[in-house]
């Protein structure tokens, strides 16, 4: 009777020994899990080199080459003097870049590009376009197009670096000159704060209820 009760009783033991191996894992598992739902998300520091801002720009350049940001479009129109779109590009609901076409009057066309990183500018592409008649030749209807493109790296509303580079593309001619070709130059950087006003000026547009004429008082 007392080897049946003693073996009774090992019975039980290794049973509950096992039942406990076996619920370890799964609860680690469980834990481990919520842990990585929980934690919190790294917000990216802001750019405060060249070599950061390069890197930046290319992450949302490649974000919006995807398809994979928002994005929202208003056109104006200030008595045909100058007319244009803006479109606002959101990652996440955190803006990361605003697109700006426009023209003025008949003969000037650009496009304007900001890129944003926790609500502050670091990078800016310009693509500003003259038209004119070429000389003499008017008749033949031949135009050419003075282009320049300037690049501004920024880092606390600071200029780090500016590029520029110039071309001409000639509706008659057998070549023009290929825009990724053309070599940047560095160039003085201008006192950034016209640059600054005009960023501001177009986040203040997307805020506003009247999208009619872009900086009208």
């Amino acid at each position: 009777m007392k080897l049946q009760l003693y073996t009774l009783f090992l019975c039980l033991v290794f049973f509950s020994c096992g039942q406990n191996r076996n619920t370890e894992p799964s609860t680690s598992v469980v834990e481990d899990s919520a842990a990585r739902v929980t934690a919190p998300e790294t917000v990216a520091a802001q750019p405060t080199t060249v070599e950061q801002i390069k890197q930046r720009y290319a992450d949302i350049n490649a974000k919006l080459q995807g398809g994979l940001l928002d994005s929202v479009a208003y056109k104006y129109d200030c008595n045909g003097e100058r007319s244009g779109t803006v479109t606002y590009f959101s990652n996440h609901g955190k803006l990361a870049m605003i697109k700006h076409s426009y023209n003025e009057y008949s003969h000037f066309e650009a496009t304007d590009q900001y890129f944003i990183s926790n609500d502050h500018l670091f990078f800016a592409h310009f693509r500003r376009s003259n038209w004119s008649f070429e000389s003499g030749q008017a008749a033949d209807g031949a135009t050419k197009d003075n282009i320049t493109e300037q690049r501004f790296y920024v880092a606390n509303e600071k200029s780090l670096l500016c590029l520029e580079k110039k071309y001409t593309k000639r509706s008659h001619a057998d070549h023009n000159p290929l825009p990724a070709k053309v070599q940047n130059k560095q160039v003085a950087c201008k006192p950034i704060e016209p640059l600054i006003r005009d960023f501001n000026q177009l986040i203040d547009f997307k805020n506003s209820g009247d999208h009619d004429c872009l900086g009208k008082s």
